[in-house]
Formats: structure tokens, C-alpha cells, sequence
């Protein structure tokens, strides 16, 4: 008979050793692989900081409660279950007593200064969405799904600026340092924004009007189904739907027009915001009216890339 190597002990011992070393280089390439690069692509908002974008935009209801950086509130914070979901004529029914769901939401309301679910001005004495006033800011404030307050916010007009018209980032379609493109995505207007690292998928058609800014263009310039955009969506790209605004419960260019808030105030009652609409891209807007901050717009968070 064959005669074993090992006794039983130095073979217990042996088994032992090599399952601790399996064990230790499991552990260290879960570190590494977890340090290599954020889960999805990422978007520069400034020359070395990145950032990556919920979701979908942000939506809020009067029901229920949720924690916040103090404690808790009422009502709950969620994402849009799409990139492209808009609520639309839904805002129009905003109050403290509406159980239904909106998505237009005053500037600052984060339930910190300002109610989610403000029908007037408000009290908007409030000189930005960061430092000490930082909890004017719906993610910095608020726990959003499962996520802890803290863990999203809004980006300041610099950052928008930054993103749409001075980043860096690939060349797509014979264009260099693509940034963005109108489209129709699932027959909803917005806009497309590409990450630093961007590759068109094969099946996709050419891009076109890439960086463009004009009213000579529209929408309809680059239109994908579901099944396309989410191709495109699983190469970094987001959308941001053309979901209007609304001043009280009156609202005006759904489905035509997109007006995201800038944490980023200007004046008394006044604010920044990325505007776009038949072609143009504002990603700086002044928005001047005198009690502008009181305008329900739409809100997409982001997270910051540890670098």
C-alpha cells in the first residue's frame, strides 16, 4: 500500500495554512478591486474631482417619514425608477396634503429651511446649498431610499458648467471631449450626458449634434427605444428628462423642456440652474425672476468619487 505523506496531524495543519491563504488573498483582491475605479463612469465637475449621478430624479411624497440629519420628517425621498421618468401634471397638485407624488421641488426645500411640498416663496434667506447651510440640500439633509442622509447632493452652477462645457472626455462619433446630446429616449425629450470614458456601443447608430448649441436642433436628432438606451445607459451614459417647472401649481414646457436646480443661489430670491430646450444648452443659467427660487424645478443628485 501507498504510504501517505502527511500524518493526520501535519496534514490538519497543512489544510489549514492553505485555507488562510486563500482566505487572505480573497480579502486583499476584494480591497484592491474595490480601489481600482467607482462601479459605473464617472462624470468630472472640476479638475481633479468626479462624481457619479443617481438614478433618476428625485421624487417626493407627504406620506410616511424618513430619517434626516436631525432626525426624521414627513414624507419620503426616492429616485425615479427610470432615468427618463418624469411625474409631469402630478406637480400640480403639490401640497402638504397631496399623498401623491412630485418632483419639482423649490429650491432649498429640503425640509430643513423650505417644505418638499412649498406652494409660495417660503422663507429662501439662504446663500447656498454647502457649508454651514449644507442641510438646505435635499440629499445632504435627507435619507433618499435606503440611502443616509449625507450620502447625495446637488451640484453648484461651476460644477454644471464644468461638466457640460469644459471637461475633458472622449471622442465619440468624430467629436472630441463628448459631453452631451439632445434626444428622445422611450419618446421622452432630454438630454444625454456622457461620462469621462465613453465608447458608443456597436449597435448604436451615430451620434450626432454632440456639443451642439442651437436652436437649429431638437430632439429628435437622436432617438433610441428602451431596449437602445439601455445599451447606452450600461456605457456610462445619463439622461436627464425634459420635465419643465412649475410655480406653484401652475407648470409650463413638460415634456419640452429641462430646468435642473444649482445649489448655487443668486440675489435674494433668485438661483443657478442647468436649462435646455429646442437645442439650447444653459448649464449656467441666471434664473432672474424675483422670486425665482420659489419655482418647482426638477433635482438629480450626485456622489462624490473618492479619489
Amino acid at each position: 500500500m501507498t504510504k501517505a505523506f502527511f500524518t493526520n496531524g501535519s496534514s490538519r495543519k497543512y489544510k489549514m495554512t492553505i485555507v488562510a491563504a486563500v482566505l487572505m488573498c480573497l480579502f486583499m483582491a476584494g480591497c484592491k478591486q474595490e480601489e481600482i475605479k467607482p462601479a459605473q463612469p464617472a462624470f468630472s465637475v472640476a479638475e481633479e474631482r468626479q462624481v457619479l449621478f443617481s438614478p433618476g430624479n428625485l421624487q417626493f411624497c407627504t406620506v410616511g417619514s424618513h430619517a434626516t440629519a436631525e432626525g426624521t420628517a414627513k414624507g419620503i425621498f426616492r429616485f425615479a425608477e427610470h432615468q427618463y421618468d418624469y411625474l409631469g401634471q402630478a406637480n400640480a397638485l403639490v401640497s402638504d396634503t397631496n399623498s401623491g407624488w412630485i418632483d419639482l421641488l423649490t429650491w432649498g426645500s429640503s425640509g430643513w429651511h423650505v417644505s418638499p411640498c412649498s406652494e409660495k416663496d417660503g422663507d429662501y434667506d439662504i446663500e447656498s446649498l454647502c457649508g454651514s447651510e449644507s442641510y438646505a440640500d435635499w440629499g445632504v439633509y435627507n435619507a433618499i431610499g435606503n440611502d443616509a442622509p449625507g450620502t447625495w447632493r446637488t451640484l453648484t452652477r461651476d460644477e454644471w458648467d464644468y461638466l457640460v462645457n469644459r471637461r475633458a472626455a472622449s471622442t465619440v462619433d468624430g467629436t472630441d471631449s463628448a459631453r452631451y446630446a439632445e434626444a428622445t429616449v422611450c419618446g421622452v425629450k432630454g438630454l444625454i450626458l456622457f461620462p469621462d470614458r465613453f465608447e458608443r456601443p456597436a449597435s448604436i447608430d451615430t451620434i450626432v449634434n454632440i456639443n451642439r448649441n442651437s436652436f437649429t436642433l431638437s430632439f429628435s436628432d437622436n432617438i433610441y427605444t428602451a431596449e437602445q438606451w439601455a445599451q447606452l445607459e450600461d456605457a456610462g451614459a445619463v439622461f436627464l428628462p425634459a420635465a419643465g417647472f412649475r410655480g406653484g401649481t401652475w407648470l409650463s414646457t413638460i415634456g419640452e423642456g429641462g430646468s435642473y436646480w444649482a445649489s448655487t443661489c443668486n440675489a435674494d430670491r433668485q438661483a443657478y440652474a442647468l436649462l435646455f430646450i429646442d437645442g439650447v444648452v444653459n448649464a449656467s443659467a441666471e434664473c432672474t425672476y424675483e422670486k425665482d427660487r420659489g419655482y418647482g424645478r426638477s433635482i438629480r443628485l450626485v456622489k462624490d468619487v473618492r479619489q
